[in-house]
């Protein structure tokens, strides 16, 4: 008897831009550490760039661990910036 040959299932196609694009924005979406809306993806030849604002640092990390591992992500560009805190002048003692 002859072994038949294995067939392997076809190749998935590579998921467009566009796509990527989606899956990254509801992936930051769902992830409740940051502000509705705060945080947006835009991807270019499978670079996804992440824009918004956000209060933390931690937030700003905390929206590349997010999306950093969806297939299909060649790399990440974090352009997201963190809120300056207000910050209060010295006390300069009684005048």
């Amino acid at each position: 008897m002859k072994a038949e040959p294995q067939r392997r299932p076809p190749a998935m196609p590579a998921p467009s831009d566009a796509d990527l694009a989606y899956m990254a924005q509801a992936a930051l979406t769902w992830n409740p550490s940051l502000p509705p809306g705060g945080v947006r993806a835009r991807v270019e030849a499978g670079w996804l760039t992440l824009s918004g604002e956000v209060r933390w640092h931690c937030q700003r990390q905390d929206a590349v661990n997010c999306v950093r591992h969806l297939p299909g992500i060649a790399g990440v560009n974090n352009c997201i910036t963190v809120q300056p805190s207000a910050t209060h002048a010295p006390f300069r003692g009684a005048t």
